[in-house]
């Protein structure tokens, strides 16, 4: 395991940790449609459960490495089919979907859905790299 593969697993922790708990604890109040921060412009009580149960799931699958002592370079070849996946839907949510803004009181005047194309293209070049490293000759734990 190499370099990128330790920054594309810290990474993909720090920006899906974060969303994933705020989806755990309210996706309507933090990124729903009275957010200032608003992803998505209608909810309802499916979208909310939905939303939840993804935000743990991202949550675990994300911080394993760090608690659960999930090999890196294992899970960087998991991200890979997802990281291209969700690079997909992001563009779909940001230029194809009625539902995802902008919202009248977002602070940023237009779709935050935006904001994460480029996190996407970041994560998938560095995914591409980190499941190309050679693994080291240090034993996995």
């Amino acid at each position: 395991m190499g370099a990128m593969t330790n920054h594309l697993c810290l990474g993909m922790c720090a920006v899906y940790s974060f969303f994933g708990v705020t989806l755990a604890i309210s996706p309507a109040f933090f990124w729903g449609p009275a957010s200032v921060a608003s992803y998505w412009t209608a909810m309802d009580e499916s979208g909310v459960w939905f939303g939840r149960a993804l935000g743990f799931f991202m949550t675990a699958i994300t911080s394993s490495p760090y608690w659960a002592g999930m090999p890196k370079d294992v899970l960087a070849k998991v991200y890979l089919p997802c990281n291209a996946y969700f690079a997909a839907l992001f563009l779909q949510a940001s230029f194809l979907l009625k539902s995802t803004g902008p919202a009248p009181q977002n602070l940023l005047p237009f779709n935050m859905w935006w904001t994460q194309l480029p996190i996407a293209a970041a994560f998938l070049v560095m995914n591409i790299i980190a499941v190309g490293e050679k693994p080291s000759k240090a034993k996995r734990k």
